[in-house]
């Protein structure tokens, strides 16, 4: 009989077959889109360094309030939009980005380059755009640089970031959510990222369309005894693209995409002529 944990790996998503070496997956998504909790549950998270920018802020942050360095973050509430904007624009001064991924990849052998996730939001091409040549000269192969959109009902997303520990300001939050829809439509229409050309997925990341395991006696949640978490069954998901391979689904999968896309994401000037489900 199979195990919960068996089932579990065979559910997740594995890229070129789960190698520990040599993959770049872009983990797309608007704030509060869960993209922490995809990681850990859709995914084999634990292979990958992670290069997430929130990381570094709470670094900061707890430097300026110990070391009394940095007074312009000193004191900083992240329940507080405006605080959450000032520290983003802090760090973004500091051009973590390129410093994060050049840590990430200091001492890197070409035979065995480490596994990295990058968790951006992808509201424009830049996101993976400027780290691109460094992944390239690096030695990572482009068929292994992969492209996963976390998408998440907008309604759903505002109340995740109301409720988790840095409230990102609604603004920003919109922006984020319209700037991820817009872009992965461009990729749906064909547009690929220039340098990447492994699988492209598009994980819909809605509380229903995530099964939890469910105890036969007590019929209650089976949760991690350690995390706490939910024990995930089964998700959905799409693969747009296979590592490798070129472009152009079958007509149904592109149909439930752009179903998806429509259901999901903010109805903006920007995004309110996206999509259009009699599209060939």
């Amino acid at each position: 009989m199979i195990s919960f944990r068996q089932y579990l790996e065979e559910k997740l998503i594995m890229y070129t077959q789960g190698k520990r070496y040599g993959q770049v997956v872009f983990l797309a998504g608007g704030a509060g889109s869960g993209k922490g909790f995809a990681i850990k549950n859709f995914m084999e998270g634990e292979k990958f360094k992670i290069r997430d920018v929130d990381e570094w802020k709470k670094g900061y942050m707890k430097l300026a309030d110990t070391k009394k360095i940095y007074p312009e973050i000193q004191g900083l509430k992240l329940k507080n939009p405006k605080d959450v904007y000032k520290l983003h624009m802090f760090v973004k001064g500091k051009g973590i980005k390129d410093k994060s991924l050049d840590l990430l990849l200091k001492d890197a052998n070409s035979d065995r380059l480490p596994n990295i996730m990058f968790d951006i939001t992808m509201k424009d091409a830049a996101d993976i755009g400027d780290a691109m040549p460094k992944l390239i000269d690096a030695g990572y192969d482009s068929k292994n640089i992969h492209l996963t959109w976390v998408l998440t009902n907008y309604a759903v997303a505002i109340v995740n970031n109301r409720n988790r520990e840095r409230v990102v300001p609604e603004d920003i939050m919109l922006f984020s959510h319209e700037g991820a829809a817009k872009s992965m439509y461009e990729v749906i229409k064909g547009k690929l990222p220039s340098g990447l050309n492994g699988g492209v997925r598009v994980v819909l990341n809605n509380r229903e369309n995530t099964i939890p395991w469910v105890d036969p006696d007590t019929k209650k949640t089976m949760k991690d005894h350690k995390s706490g978490e939910v024990l995930v069954k089964d998700f959905t998901y799409l693969t747009f693209k296979k590592e490798g391979k070129t472009m152009g689904p079958e007509l149904g999968i592109k149909k439930q995409l752009l179903g998806w896309i429509s259901a999901n994401v903010p109805k903006t000037k920007l995004t309110k002529d996206m999509v259009s489900l009699d599209e060939t």
